[in-house]
This record gives structure tokens, sequence and C-alpha cells, in this order.
């Protein structure tokens, strides 16, 4: 058997020295320390919110005008809309877009929201594969 070192020995009599008082009251400690977290952390984001403005789905005529409406983003109580990151078919949309399907898709560097996104489907016209898209 192999012999024990003095830090061994210390640790296993201390652990042995504690009074069952203690590790009740350490136990209750976390307990509630968990709790008071998790109700803290409810408060903190209970009106965090990471919408589209608008519909989530647009359909336009050919030759139509198309102004995007944007996102609005609340993390941690915070207006944080203003760091919202366009990507997909946004920068080959123009203001009058040309027949097809387009999706924008909308993220931000947020701890908040960290991979979530949402997307907005603009379809123009009447495009090939446009039936499986709009919504009814």
């Amino acid at each position: 058997m192999a012999k024990k070192s003095n830090a061994q020995k210390a640790a296993e009599k201390a652990v042995k020295k504690s009074h069952p008082a203690t590790l009740i009251l350490a136990l209750l400690f976390l307990i509630v320390g968990a709790a008071a977290g998790v109700i803290l952390s409810r408060e903190l984001t209970k009106n965090d919110c990471f919408v589209l403005l608008g519909d989530k789905q647009i359909e336009l005529a050919v030759g139509e005008s198309y102004v995007e409406a944007g996102v609005s983003i609340i993390s941690f109580g915070k207006d944080i809309s203003d760091k919202a990151v366009r990507g997909g078919d946004f920068e080959s949309m123009s203001e009058q877009p040309e027949e097809g399907i387009y999706q924008i898709v909308y993220t931000v560097d947020d701890f908040r929201w960290g991979d979530y996104q949402l997307v907005r489907t603009v379809i123009v016209g009447n495009p090939e594969g446009a039936e499986g898209q709009i919504d009814g």
C-alpha cells in the first residue's frame, strides 16, 4: 500500500473534523446561490428579443420597390439592434430586385444570442421554385 503524503493526511483529517452542520450549511448556501442566480438571470433577460420587423416572407411584383424593415434585438435589457449583421442575399438585392427568391439573414455578435439567426424570404415575381416557399 502506498504511503500517504502529509497533504493527503491533513485533508482527510480536516474532512473528519467538519461538523455535520457545516456541511448542511454549505449545501444550503449552494442551493440558495444557484436559485438566486436562476432568478436573477430570468429577471435580466425577461424582455429580451430578437425578432424580424415586418413579415417573415414578402412577395413583390417584378419592378416593385423593396425596403428592408430590419430587426429588433434586445439583449440583457439593452437595445443592440444597431449591431445586427445583414447577410445572405441582401447585398445582391437592389431597390427594385429582379425576379427570384432572396433570403436575408440576420445575425448578431452577442453573448445572449450567440448562433441565433433570423431569415426573411423575399419572392420577386413568380420564379421557378417559389411554389414551395409561399406561406399559405
